[in-house]
């Protein structure tokens, strides 16, 4: 067998399974359902790195590194957003990673007929990626017609996706009541409740935040409260600010994952603010994640 043009086969198809990788993680913070998904994808990856240190095939860091340049770059594409997430991108990035599986089943499939690796092994990774393909393939049927059919927005989005080492329960409980906005979120200056009674859909805070150096006000609403988590809205004259924040188990027990992703979107003149808002509100993000973690505990 020509190990030099089996190395150049197997680099490329690990670039490849770098970008899928990339790209199903990206997805799995948009659809958090989908992270089992994602960790069957790096796997995969794994399992391809194993078979090349059988044969003695170096990985080529250049090649991983055009792998999640390619993912990184396909972000850039125009799908009807400047600065927000479209509702396309469910579907292209979708379709994007079912090319991928189908690629990465003919590597299985070649790798069996060459008769140098484990065929039971490579029989369950083909079986493994039909089903991812099934999952992919019906998620991105059942989405595509909600995102053909989304009305125009625009506005900013943030997202970020971390663990802590708290239960789900308890994150849910300490999130749900927003007043707590003060200990968790650094842009916020004052939060006060407006309503009495238990915390619940409809429940109302007064939220005082420090954004690009001014106070602004807005009032929030818990508009969503179920077994996928959190949602608040705040308004006021000048924007509405949308926050979801899915809740689930993490990856060890006592731990939670949290999916976090706010929606800003500006009314009147303040929407030639966006592209400025955009990168505070990236920060905002980023702080905010260090925050939560802190105030929720650190995963050892």
């Amino acid at each position: 067998m020509n190990t030099e043009l089996l190395g150049i086969y197997l680099n490329d198809h690990l670039a490849g399974a770098t970008a899928g990788t990339e790209l199903a993680r990206r997805i799995s913070r948009t659809h958090p359902e989908l992270r089992v998904l994602a960790d069957d994808i790096e796997a995969d990856r794994k399992e391809l790195l194993d078979f090349m240190r059988e044969v003695g095939v170096e990985s080529r860091p250049h090649k991983e590194a055009l792998g999640w340049l390619t993912e990184k770059a396909g972000r850039l594409k125009l799908n009807g957003r400047v600065l927000g997430r479209s509702p396309l991108s469910d579907v292209l990035e979708l379709e994007a990673l079912r090319v991928g599986i189908e690629g990465k089943t003919a590597l299985w499939r070649t790798l069996r007929r060459l008769g140098s690796f484990d065929e039971t092994r490579l029989e369950r990774l083909a079986d493994r990626a039909a089903s991812q393909a099934e999952l992919v393939d019906e998620y991105r049927l059942r989405l595509a017609p909600q995102s053909f059919d989304s009305p125009h927005v625009s506005g900013v989005d943030v997202e970020r996706t971390f663990t802590v080492a708290s239960t789900p329960e308890g994150v849910t409980e300490y999130l749900r009541d927003f007043s707590r906005a003060e200990q968790w979120d650094p842009g916020t200056v004052s939060c006060t409740r407006l309503d009495d009674g238990p915390v619940e859909v409809g429940s109302r805070w007064r939220n005082v935040s420090s954004f690009l150096g001014r106070k602004t006000e807005l009032v929030y609403e818990l508009t969503r409260d179920d077994e996928r988590g959190l949602q608040f809205v705040g308004r006021n004259d000048t924007a509405t600010s949308t926050d979801d924040i899915s809740i689930s188990a993490g990856p060890e027990p006592g731990t939670t994952r949290i999916a976090y992703h706010a929606h800003v979107e500006f009314n009147g003149l303040a929407k030639f603010g966006a592209p400025v808002a955009k990168l505070a509100l990236e920060k905002l993000g980023t702080d905010t994640e260090k925050s939560l973690v802190r105030v929720l505990g650190a995963v050892r």
